[in-house]
């Protein structure tokens, strides 16, 4: 028996403030989740990865960070070209640290939490921290990036 994927929106994210019309929408109007997550986690997950260019990455496990850095070395180029060009796709490891708990966060709270990220991001003026997987990204990249993140995200929430 074949599993089939879930359905999802197909979104196409130009700028921060379009990520959150639609993630306003979906909180005011409500929505079906065809994913894992709530309105809530997926906020607060994208607004954790948006926050660690600012604030720091978490430290993962000594092996782990052995295996970032050998993917730095052989497979991320390619990867990240990957990403740049189809976007994300399901079933990526995160970490867990990452994703709130289901009752962790409503969806409001989700939702100020990822617009407070959004206005950090586009105040911010300098240097951002090195991705311990991808390195250095520019600011541009970045927002790209998390765009891209977002779309994946948002796309399991069909508007009601």
């Amino acid at each position: 028996m074949v599993k089939s994927e879930p359905k999802k929106r197909q979104l196409k994210f130009n700028t921060l403030d379009e990520m959150m019309a639609d993630v306003r929408s979906l909180n005011e109007h409500g929505y079906l989740s065809h994913g894992n997550w709530t309105l809530g986690q997926a906020c607060g997950h994208l607004a954790n990865w948006m926050r660690y260019p600012l604030d720091g990455y978490p430290v993962a496990p000594l092996p782990i960070r052995m295996i970032f850095w050998v993917m730095k070395k052989t497979v991320v180029p390619g990867m990240k070209r990957k990403i740049l060009a189809e976007g994300f796709k399901g079933g990526m490891m995160t970490a867990p640290e990452s994703v709130p708990a289901q009752d962790e966060l409503t969806d409001q709270q989700g939702v100020d939490q990822l617009q407070n990220v959004v206005d950090r991001l586009n105040a911010f003026q300098g240097e951002l921290i090195p991705s311990p997987l991808f390195g250095e990204v520019a600011k541009p990249m970045q927002i790209q990036i998390s765009l891209l993140h977002a779309e994946h995200h948002l796309g399991y929430l069909e508007p009601r």
